[in-house]
């Protein structure tokens, strides 16, 4: 039997002073609420940075290989070559083109940007499958060709699936810039939580946005997609040999580099801040402790009288503290899950288009991982630990004949 942690676990559970009493109650209470917090906040952190990548990566592809000085001449050879390296899930050329939409009742038109995909790769992305829609092509029943249009956008341009709508883009002939402008059906308004694409994107199957922009046969990007665990520098190393270095290579990472950084720091700054109120919430363990040490100074004396070294007194609240931090850690790490898996489940923490818009998506799943929560743990405990250190040796150095005179 562990004599030290038996008696705290006494004065922690029968304490004789009501004070005493409820400046534990308190001092617990201030752990909770410092390491809910903690715990929703990095959540809060993880689910975003995740959820983001995740909607980055369904639309895209994790590599894009691209002509500097303007569209892949020859595709086919390109695409060639891009499969034979290993690792590939998928190769798909795609055509980007800003371009300028025109309705009945957008006039003026709206800038945006069209993507032309191959209709197939909706059976194999998610993401691009909620684009395409439920028919998996870019065609109206009567044989329209069709585009598919972001729920947000087509708010803004006061279409609806089975509208028409007008799409320009400018064509250089010969160093002047010519318009043309092709004529669309809508054949899905589409919503996949990621506020660019529902918002500032038009998509379209890859032939017809090769007629429209005068392209035949050529893409400006092949998007890349590699099988599941294959690791990304060694295959963007492998294409950048394969192709003899005549075209650029970037990675995902790269192209959002910033982004993710400032992300990273921010959950950092997120945990310190937060984590002072731990910090913070201690002064009330060292106030628990002193007043009990205060109270037990009959039952100090005594023990030391009967031959009790300093080392059991200061182990004694030692272990009273570190149970205080133990409890007050394990409830606010419960009731943090616990606000965290609510907020998901039931998506509370949605935004509007105008808030949408800064944050890049429409709602915010809260993501609890193992590593952020025994982190948060052990900064609680050891941040409590470290608080009862100077209480302990101050009731170790108690005089049992002073402590006994008093009773």
């Amino acid at each position: 039997m562990n004599l030290p942690r038996s008696i705290a676990w006494r004065y922690l559970r029968r304490p004789t002073d009501k004070l005493v009493s409820a400046v534990g109650v308190v001092s617990i209470f201030g752990l909770v609420i410092g390491v809910m917090a903690l715990v929703i906040s990095m959540a809060l952190m993880t689910g975003y940075r995740r959820d983001l990548q995740q909607k980055l990566l369904g639309g895209n592809a994790e590599i894009f290989v691209y002509s500097v000085g303007g569209p892949i001449k020859d595709t086919t050879e390109l695409l060639g070559q891009l499969r034979s390296v290993p690792g590939l899930a998928e190769a798909s050329p795609v055509l980007f083109q800003h371009v300028l939409v025109t309705t009945e009742t957008n006039t003026t038109g709206t800038d945006v940007t069209l993507k032309g995909i191959e209709p197939g790769r909706g059976k194999t992305t998610p993401m691009l499958g909620k684009v395409v829609g439920a028919s998996g092509k870019f065609e109206t029943a009567e044989g329209e060709t069709g585009v598919a249009v972001g729920k947000y956008l087509a708010t803004k341009l006061g279409v609806t699936k089975g509208s028409s709508i007008n799409i320009t883009v400018p064509i250089d002939n010969g160093g002047s810039f010519l318009p043309r402008t092709s004529s669309f059906v809508v054949t899905n308004v589409f919503g996949t939580g990621f506020y660019e694409y529902d918002a500032r994107w038009l998509f379209v199957d890859l032939r017809e946005a090769e007629r429209l922009t005068g392209l035949t046969g050529s893409a400006n990007v092949v998007e890349i997609k590699l099988q599941p665990g294959v690791a990304l520098e060694p295959v963007v190393r492998a294409i950048e040999e394969r192709t003899d270095g005549r075209y650029a290579v970037s990675d995902w990472r790269e192209m959002n580099r910033q982004l993710f950084s400032l992300l990273a720091i921010q959950q950092l700054v997120l945990f310190i801040v937060i984590g002072l109120i731990v910090f913070v919430s201690t002064f009330n363990i060292v106030s628990t402790l002193i007043m009990t040490v205060h109270e037990k100074r009959k039952e100090i004396g005594i023990l030391t009288s009967m031959g009790a070294e300093k080392s059991l007194i200061a182990r004694v609240f030692l272990w009273y503290g570190t149970m205080v931090g133990i409890a007050g850690t394990l409830t606010g790490i419960l009731l943090g899950v616990a606000i965290c898996w609510v907020m998901t489940e039931f998506k509370l923490l949605s935004f509007p288009p105008e808030i949408a818009e800064v944050y890049y998506v429409s709602s915010i799943p809260f993501v609890t991982r193992p590593t952020d929560i025994g982190i948060t743990a052990a900064f609680s405990i050891i941040v409590s630990f470290l608080a009862t250190v100077v209480p302990s040796l101050r009731a170790a150095r108690l005089n049992p004949v002073q402590a006994l005179r008093h009773e």
